[in-house]
């Protein structure tokens, strides 16, 4: 059985769906253990934005880090 994405309307109400975004959003999803997705999600909320944001600073980080070598 194939996994599909829902809608990201259908996901939850707190899903900026009507914001205008450079680019279509995609879902990903990643298998970690609960207790990295704990220290990932307290630090979204000690920086203010979503655990989803942190993420893509993080990884956008370390590829500009890995192009500059």
């Amino acid at each position: 059985m194939a996994l599909t994405s829902k809608p990201l309307d259908r996901v939850r109400p707190d899903v900026p769906v009507n914001e205008v975004s450079r680019e279509d959003q995609v879902r990903i999803n990643l298998n970690v253990p609960e207790s990295v997705r704990k220290r990932w999600k307290m630090a979204a909320i000690e920086a203010g934005c979503s655990l989803s944001d942190l993420i893509i600073e993080a990884m956008d980080q370390h590829l500009d880090s890995r192009r500059k070598k």
